[in-house]
């Protein structure tokens, strides 16, 4: 499709509302191991309740259970896919920095710091009022990157979930939970994937946006892997 600055926007937007704190129905989880660790993941410290199947979960406490356990890793790797275009990124909460790769460019955010490439460009700080439509775009995605991952995007949850089945994904068992949320005045229909210690392996989200249909989904590709992610200038 064209992209525009304010095609980015949505891709962003959609994303950001999407692929952390919500998704629908989704396929029934594939057992993948091709890129999988099968380290075992880390309790959350809080008092997060037992999943089984049948069990319903407060979303604000299910947050906060998906943000603990998600902040002790070495680092992880995703894959999203949002309105149709595959996105591959890169976690590192140790320097607090992402890396995405679109087929628009590419983003790489640490701390406070960012830059961006278009698939035509070289590597720029990030300038969100750039004359380049696609920079511009990239730019405005760098400033909220943070915001897409599934341990930040968690704090945001709300209503109540179901633990509606089990899977596997990456080597370990999951339960799949689902549940509805508003979202500024928007109703999300969502569907996470999360280990017994409440660690994301994939989510996925639909909505309705003036008309149009709007669905997402994340899959975590490396779990507690460290990700090189550094200045590219």
């Amino acid at each position: 499709m064209r992209v525009t600055k304010i095609g980015a926007g949505i891709v962003l937007a959609a994303a950001i509302m999407l692929t952390g704190c919500s998704a629908p129905a989704a396929e029934e989880p594939k057992d993948d191991t091709s890129t999988s660790t099968t380290e075992e993941t880390t309790a959350p410290s809080s008092d997060c309740p037992e999943l089984t199947e049948g069990a319903t979960v407060d979303g604000t406490e299910l947050g906060t259970c998906i943000t603990e356990a998600m902040t002790d890793t070495e680092g992880y790797a995703a894959k999203m896919t949002v309105l149709g275009m595959e996105t591959t990124a890169q976690y590192d909460p140790a320097t607090e920095a992402v890396a995405w790769s679109t087929p628009m460019g590419s983003v790489v955010v640490i701390g406070d710091d960012a830059w961006v490439k278009s698939s035509t460009s070289e590597w720029q700080v990030a300038d969100a009022n750039s004359s380049d439509p696609i920079v511009a775009g990239l730019s405005q995605a760098a400033a909220t990157a943070n915001e897409a991952d599934p341990a930040v995007a968690a704090a945001g949850l709300s209503g109540e979930f179901t633990v509606t089945g089990t899977g596997s994904r990456l080597g370990q068992d999951v339960y799949i939970l689902t549940g509805t949320m508003e979202q500024d005045g928007v109703s999300v229909d969502m569907t996470y994937e999360v280990t017994p210690d409440y660690v994301v392996l994939a989510t996925t989200g639909a909505t309705e946006a003036a008309g149009q249909s709007i669905e997402t989904s994340l899959e975590i590709t490396e779990w507690d892997a460290k990700q090189d992610i550094v200045a590219p200038i």
